[in-house]
């Protein structure tokens, strides 16, 4: 059987063998109307949603002309 490894006993020296300092994050909160907070949550949503509705119109109205044109 082999022998067990010793385990390390030196310490770590060199720029990154310090322990890092701890940071303190601070946090300030908007304030927001309940519309606004639904905004904040739904926007990438909605704009998609609208962007969609919005070119269906419009193709619908291309194909209404087109269509008057030809009849």
């Amino acid at each position: 059987m082999s022998r067990k490894h010793k385990k390390r006993t030196k310490a770590y020296t060199g720029a990154g063998a310090t322990a890092a300092k701890p940071t303190v994050q601070r946090y300030t909160a908007v304030v927001r109307s309940p519309l606004g907070e639904w905004w904040f949550d739904h926007k990438k949503q909605v704009k998609t949603l609208g962007l969609i509705i919005g070119g269906a119109l419009v193709f619908g109205y291309l194909i209404f002309e087109l269509l008057r044109v030809i009849f």
